[in-house]
């Protein structure tokens, strides 16, 4: 961020940093609002979120000893049925903010979420108008440029462009993340949950092309055993769709529907949308997968 656009929004704002979306700094000697930047974002004009998470309105030496909050995007690994929706309900505040939680990961909102995926969240900052202030200027100050304005106005559900005096916005800062050296380690939970899903990952990987060529040649016991050792709740949706699907069939194909229809609902959890195509499995399939609640592309 340039300097005028930080002395904008100094004139601009009346700010404050989500007090859960901090790492707190005991400052040394030496260090300044800008290297503290530059240390932990790796870019020291990003000095103006520091100042806004400690309540300065101008830049000034710092005291060594004294304590500062850094402001930061914290990584969540999910857990079984989490969801863009519980996720974003719990730490940006609604959960019709998921849409945004997975644009600012790079994931397609209408995709579920794989148990042991990290996510970044971004730390939100909460301004305050201080007096009539456009939506464009605002995310010139936050973000360098204007063209978050329809971010910040769907992001907060307004019907407006402006903010009047003491009306205000919850500004996602997405784009700036804290060094991964600096975050927190990460708890024993977290980190179980992505070893699991490499594991699976690794295990789907191996197992798929083996476990195709035993349904093609009728082995369902094989599927059945090289399947069900496979959690899908730890895979992007593709491969737990396809594992699901066969595991069920093959379920089917040895006399098993209640087994089959437990495998054709956790596909239906995960992909509420996927149809079954009529032209590649048995009517007696295509019976039990209508059971499981799904629909048929093709008779």
């Amino acid at each position: 961020m340039k300097r005028a656009l930080i002395a904008m929004l100094l004139c601009l704002m009346v700010a404050r940093a989500d007090a859960s979306d901090v790492i707190e700094h005991k400052v040394k000697k030496g260090d300044t609002l800008e290297l503290l930047a530059a240390e932990y974002y790796g870019d020291r004009n990003y000095a103006i979120f520091i100042m806004v998470a400690n309540g300065l309105d101008h830049p000034r030496a710092l005291n060594a000893g004294e304590r500062l909050k850094i402001p930061a995007s914290r990584e969540v690994t999910a857990d079984v049925g989490d969801s863009f929706e519980s996720l974003a309900a719990a730490y940006l505040g609604d959960a019709r903010r998921a849409p945004f939680l997975a644009r600012f990961n790079g994931v397609d909102a209408g995709e579920s979420l794989a148990a042991g995926a990290v996510l970044s969240i971004p730390f939100q900052i909460t301004h305050t108008a201080a007096g009539v202030e456009s939506l464009s200027d605002i995310s010139a100050a936050y973000f360098g440029n204007a063209k978050n304005a329809q971010l910040l106005r769907e992001y907060n559900f307004l019907d407006k462009d402006s903010l009047q005096a003491g009306e205000s916005i919850l500004v996602p800062i997405h784009h700036v993340r804290v060094r991964s050296s600096k975050l927190p380690p990460v708890d024993k939970a977290s980190q179980e949950r992505s070893e699991k899903r490499r594991k699976m990952v690794e295990e789907a990987k191996e197992a798929l092309p083996e476990v195709r060529a035993a349904w093609r040649r009728g082995d369902y016991a094989a599927v059945k055993r090289e399947l069900t050792r496979i959690d899908p709740d730890f895979l992007e949706v593709g491969p737990a769709v396809e594992i699901g699907v066969l595991l069920g069939a093959a379920y089917v194909a040895t006399g098993d529907a209640d087994s089959a229809i437990a495998s054709f609902r956790r596909v239906l959890e995960r992909k509420p949308s996927h149809a079954l195509d009529g032209y590649r499995y048995s009517p007696k399939i295509r019976e039990v997968w209508r059971r499981a609640g799904g629909q048929i592309t093709a008779d």
